[in-house]
């Protein structure tokens, strides 16, 4: 009797694991995705601190913060952060740089995931 019940069982584990193992890869996969796109958040906002930090000072200059930002990435995010733009706006008191992106996605087919930060510093003046 138990003979026959166990024999209705066999290969029971194999489907189990077949239909639980994808929902585990695609759990671990999108779990690398966020930590792709979290890496491509910190360096777009330390592209644009370093970005803000250089353009504020004097003389302030936009095509400077620019070219900080730019350089950045170009040396730590030269193919994490895919589609960047840079954005620069200046007024007499403050510098604001803004890094735009996608991250790199780990999924074909699809893209990754849409970046943006933003650092803004007074612009430095001379005491008198």
């Amino acid at each position: 009797m138990v003979r026959r019940r166990l024999s209705g069982e066999r290969g029971a584990a194999s489907v189990e694991l077949a239909v639980t193992f994808p929902v585990v890869l695609l759990l671990v996969m999108t779990l690398i995705q966020a930590a792709l796109w979290f890496h491509a958040r910190s360096i777009a906002l330390g592209a644009a601190q370093e970005g803000a930090r250089e353009g504020r000072v004097q003389p302030a200059s936009t095509a400077r913060a620019e070219t900080a930002a730019e350089g950045f990435l170009d040396q730590t995010a030269s193919d994490l952060l895919t589609g960047r733009v840079v954005t620069v706006a200046g007024s007499p008191s403050s510098i604001e740089v803004t890094v735009s992106g996608t991250s790199i996605s780990l999924f074909p087919g699809l893209s990754g995931w849409s970046v943006t930060q933003s650092a803004v510093g007074p612009v430095e003046r001379p005491a008198p």
